[in-house]
C-alpha cells in the first residue's frame, strides 16, 4: 500500500468522474504515486481538472510518459 497521502482535490475530482477513478484503479503502484504527486504540484483546481482529464482519457499515454515512468 502506498505511504503517499492522497491529495484531497484529487480525490474530490475522482469523486464526480467515475471514468478516472476507474482508471486510476488500473494503474500500477508506482504510476499512482507519480500521478500523486504531480496533483500535489497542482496549484489550481484548473490544473488539477487537466491532470485528471489526461490520465483518464486518450492522453493518457502522455501524461505517464511526462511523468518520466512509460
Amino acid at each position: 500500500m502506498m505511504d503517499e497521502i492522497f491529495p484531497f482535490g484529487l480525490g474530490m475530482v475522482m469523486m464526480m468522474n467515475t471514468s478516472a477513478r476507474e482508471d486510476y484503479d488500473r494503474l500500477s503502484e508506482t504510476e499512482k504515486e507519480h500521478l500523486i504527486l504531480k496533483c500535489k504540484d497542482a496549484r489550481s483546481r484548473d490544473e488539477m481538472n487537466r491532470i485528471v482529464n489526461a490520465f483518464a482519457g486518450n492522453d493518457a499515454g502522455d501524461l505517464i510518459s511526462d511523468m518520466g515512468i512509460g
